[in-house]
Formats: structure tokens, sequence, C-alpha cells
């Protein structure tokens, strides 16, 4: 199954989301950004995409969405996917 950011994984995000994030310099809904494959010092690729991912499943603190709901397992999967199958757009 091929999993697009565009088709499946920026519809996840909510509008407050978004916007609350932005506030921080992270842009979930652009591809650019989410896709964008430079590491730093914690991942040494594709640091911005799994900086979020981690933010959503916990293992990054705050936790993603800020106040909840957090996505359920199936979400992160969909999101994991997406990174493993290439960060299609």
């Amino acid at each position: 199954m091929s999993v697009s950011f565009n088709g499946d994984i920026k519809p996840l995000f909510r509008t407050k989301d978004i916007n609350c994030m932005n506030g921080f310099g992270v842009q979930l809904a652009d591809y650019g950004y989410m896709s964008d494959p430079a590491g730093d010092g914690t991942y040494p690729d594709h640091a911005n995409a799994n900086h979020v991912y981690a933010h959503l499943a916990g293992t990054e603190t705050p936790r993603m969405p800020t106040g909840g709901p957090f996505w359920d397992q199936s979400q992160l999967d969909l999101y994991r996917q997406w990174m493993s199958c290439g960060f299609q757009q």
C-alpha cells in the first residue's frame, strides 16, 4: 500500500495542531519541511519527520497534539509506513 503525505498524512493533522506547531517552527502541513532528508544530533536523516513521529508517539515530550486526543496506533503506523516507504508526496 502506497502512503502519501498529501493524501494520507497531512489530513491527520488538525488545523489547530498545524497552527500551534507553526509557532514553534514545526511546519506540519509543509511536505518540504516534513520530508527534509537532513539529519541532526538525534537522527542521521529525516530529522523533522522523525521528531514529529516521536512527539506523536510520546517518546519525545511534550506529546503531540498538545492537549490530545493523541493519535491511535493505526495513525502512528500509517505515519511510520509513510516514512519507511520513502516519504512520498
